[in-house]
């Protein structure tokens, strides 16, 4: 726990998500600087699961469709926090199976939500997704 690192997410969720049309693309990409510089300058906090889960969702929103970067911080979500809270998992998998096609992977991953997720909802999507893309083979 580190109280530059909490500031610094702080200050980065005042800008993600706010605002409209050129307002909003140049406050996604404050927020884009802040959580990166908490990855690489605090990368010992607890705040770098929250924080590359958040580059994930910027990632794939609709300024930047930059799936296969975002897909990554997803993932890295998780492995800095198996336990965490958030459905990085499944928007991980989402984004492998629907923009990448990399349906191995994607399989991959909606298998760790039936297993490690407690959502009854998320585990649910994985699991019908997971038997739609077997009976597709």
């Amino acid at each position: 726990n580190m109280p530059e690192a909490n500031e610094m997410y702080r200050r980065a969720m005042l800008y993600k998500d706010k605002g409209w049309g050129q307002e909003y693309v140049d406050n996604q990409k404050r927020a884009e600087i802040l959580l990166q510089q908490i990855l690489s300058t605090y990368p010992n906090s607890d705040k770098i699961s929250d924080a590359a889960y958040q580059l994930g969702d910027i990632y794939e929103s609709r300024p930047y469709k930059q799936y296969a970067r975002s897909a990554i911080y997803f993932e890295r979500s998780f492995q800095w926090n198996s336990r965490t809270q958030l459905d990085s998992r499944l928007r991980a998998a989402r984004i492998y199976d629907k923009y990448l096609n990399e349906r191995n992977h994607a399989i991959e991953l909606y298998r760790e939500v039936t297993t490690r997720e407690l959502d009854p909802k998320r585990v649910a999507e994985a699991q019908k997704r997971i038997t739609e893309m077997t009976a597709q083979r």
